[in-house]
């Protein structure tokens, strides 16, 4: 019966948890579509080509793999958070947006190439989300699957915060504040709209 309960009031978690995903992704697309045309379709086109490939041709688990094992050694210190990090973290996401800010750096008129790291980035964000959930799914998922929804939100809204906080880095048009409380306000609309859908009291006569 104990489980039982805690199975509720985690999945109870999960579903207040569902507004800022929806908040987040709306208020990532919105301050992407402020930047320069080619990065919004490049991060579009990324995330399909992605999952065409994973659907229909080839599902690159070992490359997922690869990047889960270089985030677990390299948080090893944060023992024994470092087993989640490899979930929390999109590597080779990071990786792509580093690989742009170096080669910038050294040949300024790679800028003229964003849109390719930024098609990169989207391709192995999607990557590391497909295969993070199916991952979680075979994990301990709950009683009502509590856990893997709670966690794959979680780690959702994770991973559009890092990807928030390196457009901020990397291109003057996406600001990180902005996106942050796009996002807080979206959510909150959606909860109160909820709110009032499921307790106001209707007058009848």
């Amino acid at each position: 019966m104990k489980e039982k309960i805690l199975a509720v009031l985690k999945l109870f978690l999960a579903i207040l948890l569902l507004p800022f995903v929806i908040g987040i992704t709306a208020a990532f697309w919105g301050s992407l579509r402020q930047t320069e045309t080619v990065i919004p379709s490049a991060f579009g086109w990324g995330v399909v080509v992605y999952l065409i490939l994973h659907i229909l041709l080839y599902q690159p688990a070992h490359i997922f793999d690869t990047g889960k094992k270089i985030t677990e050694k390299a948080m090893g210190f944060l023992s024994p958070l470092f087993k989640v990090a490899g979930f929390c973290v999109p590597t080779f996401t990071i990786l792509s947006f580093l690989a742009y800010f170096l080669a910038k750096k050294i040949w300024p008129q790679m800028e003229a190439c964003f849109g390719c790291f930024v098609f990169l980035a989207a391709f192995t964000l999607t990557m590391h989300l497909v295969f993070t959930a199916n991952a979680l799914k075979g994990k301990s998922a709950g009683w009502l699957k509590e856990n893997y929804f709670f966690a794959i939100f979680s780690i959702y809204i994770i991973n559009m915060i890092i990807v928030g906080a390196a457009f901020n880095l990397l291109t003057g048009d996406f600001y990180f504040t902005d996106f942050m409380k796009s996002a807080g306000q979206k959510a909150g609309a959606i909860y109160t709209a909820s709110f009032k859908q499921l307790f106001e009291i209707q007058d009848v006569r």
